[in-house]
């Protein structure tokens, strides 16, 4: 986690400070990183570019939401939610303002996830859960819902997330 970590305040500084150089290097291979590194990717993008910062949201989320599903301990996907309060501003407004590219986005990141490892440490998530306590994280089954059910949870994810982004996409704005 230290290097994700790192990561994430590098993303996070002022423009006088190296954080250009950050998302290059995320960018390079995002597959490799754990969905909060997305989440603050997003966010520093989102100011400058914030297409594509709405897309590595998209992107992060599913790859949360996924990782926190597969999950035995339930407490460890609060993270999630923590994770989407920490969006900057020009990134919630790129979102509420853009609507009518919303759909469109979010199928270009179910897509990108489709196609694109993991090529993380999956067991992030869990460090943010009560088993985490107790556990050293050597016994996956502990940690984790069984392989064979992960395939349905990732549809689940991908067409749950689909249908609230067309849901908000279509509502009305100033609702």
């Amino acid at each position: 986690m230290r290097a994700s970590e790192d990561m994430i305040k590098r993303l996070a500084t002022t423009p006088n400070n190296p954080y250009r150089t950050a998302m290059r290097e995320v960018l390079k291979d995002p597959a490799s990183q754990m969905p909060p590194v997305l989440y603050a990717l997003a966010n520093a993008l989102s100011e400058d570019y914030p297409e594509e910062g709405v897309f590595w949201y998209h992107v992060a989320r599913l790859r949360a939401v996924y990782d926190g599903l597969r999950c035995r301990d339930v407490t460890s996907r609060h993270v999630v939610t923590l994770l989407g309060k920490n969006l900057s501003l020009p990134l919630r407004q790129a979102q509420f303002y853009h609507r009518d590219t919303l759909v469109a986005t979010a199928e270009k990141a179910i897509a990108w996830d489709e196609k694109n490892p993991r090529n993380y440490d999956q067991r992030w998530i869990t460090l943010f859960g009560d088993v985490a306590k107790t556990s050293d994280g050597a016994d996956p089954a502990a940690l984790f819902l069984p392989e064979s059910e992960w395939p349905g949870i990732l549809k689940q994810v991908h067409d749950t997330h689909l249908q609230s982004v067309r849901e908000f996409a279509f509502e009305k704005k100033g609702k």
